[in-house]
């Protein structure tokens, strides 16, 4: 059944499914959501639209449940929301192997048959584009956080809590990680929340486990793990030191020199102490989507190397500043905007390849997409990339005693 009134509530979905849900209490969340994402170059009508979501649950094997169909024009491009549940009638738990290639699989055939612009890929770099700071007083904190979070984990590499971190204050967000023992045994858990535009934190923090596991501390590492092999793999730290080498020539302002890394698509974050000295650098390099701490570049990118040259006018600077590696001409140095753009859309589509990059599947005319607007998280299913998800260890099997 699909619904595009809007009209309904949260609770009255819920209380549609109450009675396949009841049939089979084992299903820890019973209810599943789906996002259907047609590129912004087809324009398409809301019947049109229809017609596509309900073809895409026939073949997905929703075709006889019950379900509930949103259009939303929220984010710059029509889109549905689509929203079920996983028992049917006869209390049996639908079939969930390998969902989330399967509804890739569906959305290829889709786009071929009805001349549809294939958007794989494209989904990160549109949520990028638009995304704008959290706004606390905007209200919907949960929604802004998350979408937040979730864009810039998918786009982004970052080798650790901190560079992450540092990225999203970028946005109004920030994470952090919190320890404890139970029962002596160690946790390790995630917390993100909103701030105001001084920094300063905006209302309750969210735990991670509000988002879904993708937020967690365990896929955190496996990320940042992940992101240290790449950065190794394609060398793309070579581009950051070299721009960096070039606007440490001749410093000697800390303004001046964030100028003319930005020349080069390079945001430079510093971290200040009440004395003014600095004791921290990140490097944001846009072009390659790559966020480094000063000090994993090297001990010449170092927080107490920038501290003597901003502070120390008898800084040794001859010593302290990396001769560049070659003599740029200035022709070479200015490089070409359209340049940059198609090594960022180059270095895009090689993260996307890779099956340990995104944890979250947001691909083409189906990107499934995690639904905090209409879904509370005790409820909902999360789709998480196979790779991620299938390379998780298997629990072994306890031998009963006899």
């Amino acid at each position: 059944m699909a619904n595009t009134s809007g009209n309904v509530s949260i609770e009255n979905c819920v209380q549609a499914f109450e009675p396949y849900i009841t049939l089979n209490s084992h299903v820890r969340k019973p209810v599943i959501h789906i996002s259907l994402n047609p590129s912004p170059n087809d324009i398409l009508s809301e019947e049109q639209m229809t017609v596509l979501t309900q073809e895409f649950m026939e073949k997905f094997g929703y075709g006889n449940q019950p379900y509930i169909v949103w259009l939303h024009e929220d984010i710059d491009r029509k889109h549905m929301h689509i929203v079920s549940v996983r028992i049917n009638e006869k209390g049996e738990k639908i079939d969930h192997n390998r969902e989330a290639i399967r509804a890739q699989n569906i959305c290829r055939e889709m786009e071929v048959k009805y001349g549809l612009h294939s958007t794989l890929g494209e989904h990160s770099e549109r949520e990028l584009l638009s995304l704008q700071k959290v706004d606390y007083p905007k209200g919907d904190v949960k929604a802004q956080v998350k979408h937040t979070a979730r864009t810039l984990l998918e786009c982004y590499n970052c080798h650790s809590l901190a560079e992450y971190n540092t990225l999203l204050n970028l946005y109004n967000v920030t994470v952090y990680e919190i320890r404890g023992s139970v029962d002596g045994k160690e946790y390790h858990g995630i917390m993100y929340g909103a701030l105001d535009d001084d920094g300063q934190q905006a209302g309750t923090p969210f735990k991670s486990s509000k988002f879904g596991k993708v937020f967690g501390y365990e896929a955190l590492q496996k990320k940042f793990a992940a992101t240290t092999e790449k950065v190794k793999r394609n060398s793309l730290a070579e581009r950051t030191r070299q721009e960096i080498v070039k606007a440490m020539q001749g410093i000697s302002m800390k303004e001046h020199f964030a100028r003319r890394l930005k020349d080069a698509d390079i945001e430079v974050v510093y971290r200040i102490n009440p004395e003014g000295r600095l004791y921290g650098i990140t490097f944001i390099d846009h072009t390659n989507r790559t966020v480094f701490n000063g000090s994993c570049l090297g001990k010449a990118f170092s927080a107490n190397v920038f501290n003597e040259l901003f502070n120390n006018p008898d800084a040794d600077r001859t010593r302290l500043i990396p001769p560049p590696e070659q003599d740029t001409p200035r022709q070479e140095r200015e490089t070409d905007t359209e340049e940059r753009q198609e090594y960022r859309q180059q270095e895009n589509r090689g993260y996307q390849s890779e099956p340990s990059g995104s944890l979250i599947d947001t691909s083409a005319l189906g990107a499934i997409d995690i639904f905090s607007v209409l879904m509370e998280d005790e409820h909902t299913h999360e789709y998480i990339d196979p790779a991620f998800r299938f390379g998780r260890k298997k629990k072994k099997k306890r031998r009963r005693k006899l």
